[in-house]
């Protein structure tokens, strides 16, 4: 009975988290046009099942969104209007936080087969559900891809408590600032948070942010200053070691970390 009711109840939490992920920005190959109407990528989250995203015909079209945010996706439901033009054959969806290639760098969910025109067809990835911001739905071959309609389920992740700050400061400077607010320089730990920090950084007004990461000449070692360990990164392939260096991130592209001289100065994220 109490096996039942614990079961019911991580259920109804889970219905509870769940949910359609509203808004976000679009994007496609190229822009079918016809008769002063144009097709943009928009009109596949329109909430409209008789207007379509269509791209022109070309060699592997693609369609993706940015969620504005890091979600576990658990399902991706497409909807196309019987038409002979439509043409899901060798089409797959792709899911990350990498903008790199359109989206097509990221892990793929799943290949879309058995798709059925004039119906809602629910796509599951094939390893469960997947993190990410942005979803890619890709389309091989020499065809358009046209979309009338993309939903996506999924639970939107934590804030890991960053917070920005839009002030240009060295390393040392920014990591003072932090301690008045009885914070550290960002700490970041996992995919999760690298995401998030990653979407943060885009609203600031220099082209990196610094991180609490410092590099020691003297152990030529890479150390976070609150004393965690170095379990994840994303270094960029042009990564220095020198005396005086910290990391920082692009807050363009892939977000990816540079180390940089302390004595430059950018905006910067404290966190708890």
């Amino acid at each position: 009975m109490w096996s039942l009711l614990l079961l019911l109840m991580s259920l109804i939490a889970v219905l509870k988290t769940e949910e359609l992920i509203q808004g976000g920005k679009t994007h496609q190959t190229s822009e079918y046009e016809d008769g002063g109407v144009t097709y943009g990528s928009n009109r596949a989250i329109d909430g409209n099942l008789e207007t379509c995203a269509h791209s022109l015909k070309q060699s592997n079209s693609w369609w993706n969104i940015d969620l504005l945010g890091l979600y576990e996706i658990s399902e991706i439901i497409i909807y196309d209007v019987d038409h002979q033009h439509v043409d899901m054959t060798d089409s797959s969806i792709y899911i990350g936080n990498s903008t790199e290639t359109n989206g097509l760098a990221n892990s793929r969910c799943t290949k879309i087969t058995n798709f059925n025109k004039g119906k809602k067809n629910t796509f599951k990835c094939d390893e469960g559900s997947m993190l990410g911001r942005y979803v890619t739905i890709y389309s091989k071959g020499n065809r358009v891809l046209i979309l009338c309609e993309v939903w996506i389920n999924g639970t939107r992740k934590a804030d890991p408590g960053l917070m920005l700050i839009k002030e240009n400061k060295t390393w040392v400077d920014a990591l003072s600032y932090c301690r008045t607010l009885n914070m550290h320089l960002a700490y970041i730990s996992d995919i999760e948070v690298q995401a998030k920090a990653a979407f943060e950084s885009t609203q600031s007004n220099s082209p990196f942010v610094w991180l609490g990461l410092r590099y020691t000449c003297t152990l030529d070692f890479w150390f976070w200053i609150n004393g965690h360990s170095l379990d994840y990164t994303n270094w960029s392939t042009h990564t220095e070691k020198e005396c005086d260096m910290s990391a920082a991130m692009e807050t363009t592209g892939d977000h990816l970390w540079y180390s940089k001289p302390d004595n430059e100065t950018f905006n910067f994220f404290c966190t708890e």
